[in-house]
């Protein structure tokens, strides 16, 4: 099933007994315009840092997801903004949860939540390059996990990144923090070298939530040095998150370089495409 409502766009699969099984496609709609009234209400806190918002009782669910989701990973410099598509997918895992599917996933733009009644089931999740608009070779092989969430994030995505990776693929036990987490770590796989374009966000989008940082518009010529430098920079942020089990594990690539913290001793898998 596929939704595309105003700005979300996502791709829903349910199964009942490894039979699929659509939802009502008119309930679906809905909740979804209910959830984009709710974030529009509250957009003027949602683009503030997230140490900065204290009272969330009397938030709607969604809001006070994303808050508490960026406030977990990094409360001094991200809004609860950098996680709003995992959140979106959480929310709809989650309605749909209490229609009884034995499997769900939803896929918002690439920010995926997903429920697995089936511990056996063996999961594979592709990590796209939205830059060159293919598949890379990377397939994640997930076994073991029931409720979960993958993000991404870099250069050339629908967000604004201060790094250098062209993608950052988190996995998290919600959509919402692996969201915040993926940009957190793109954040900082970072170097300074003239061959780096940077402007400020408000130059690049003027309704940013980040509109004083710099972001980055262009990579130029890095040597090999400078890319290793920039992964290690972002893999010793997503060992920081991985050791105080705010994430599950992560995956990093700048120019055709990868690391990674997946070691394939626990739920994850890196399997490569046509290779070993």
């Amino acid at each position: 099933m596929l939704v595309d409502i105003g700005p979300v766009c996502m791709a829903i699969t349910t199964e009942r007994s490894l039979v699929p099984c659509e939802p009502d496609i008119l309930k679906v709609e809905g909740f979804v315009k209910d959830i984009l009234s709710e974030l529009r209400d509250y957009l003027p806190v949602l683009r503030q840092r997230a140490y900065r918002i204290k009272r969330t009782n009397s938030m709607p669910s969604i809001v006070k997801s994303m808050v508490e989701a960026a406030k977990l990973v990094d409360e001094e410099n991200l809004t609860p903004m950098a996680c709003i598509a995992g959140a979106v997918s959480d929310h709809m895992k989650n309605y749909l949860n209490e229609e009884g599917f034995d499997f769900i996933s939803v896929n918002n733009g690439g920010d995926i939540s997903i429920f697995n009644n089936n511990a056996g089931r063996t999961i594979r999740v592709a990590i796209g390059n939205i830059n060159k608009k293919i598949h890379t070779p990377y397939i994640l092989r997930i076994e073991g996990l029931m409720d979960f969430g993958i993000a991404t994030s870099g250069v050339g995505g629908r967000s604004l990144s201060l790094g250098l990776a062209e993608i950052g693929t988190v996995i998290a036990k919600t959509g919402a923090i692996a969201d915040a987490a993926a940009t957190y770590i793109c954040n900082y796989t970072n170097i300074e070298s003239p061959k780096i374009k940077r402007k400020k966000a408000i130059e690049v989008d003027p309704t940013t939530d980040i509109p004083d940082e710099l972001v980055t518009v262009d990579i130029g010529q890095l040597n090999q040095q400078e890319i290793n430098n920039a992964l290690h920079n972002g893999l010793n942020y997503a060992y920081k998150l991985l050791k105080q089990n705010i994430i599950i594990d992560a995956f990093i690539s700048l120019k055709d370089t990868v690391a990674t913290t997946i070691t394939g001793e626990k739920y994850i898998k890196l399997e490569v495409s046509d290779g070993d």
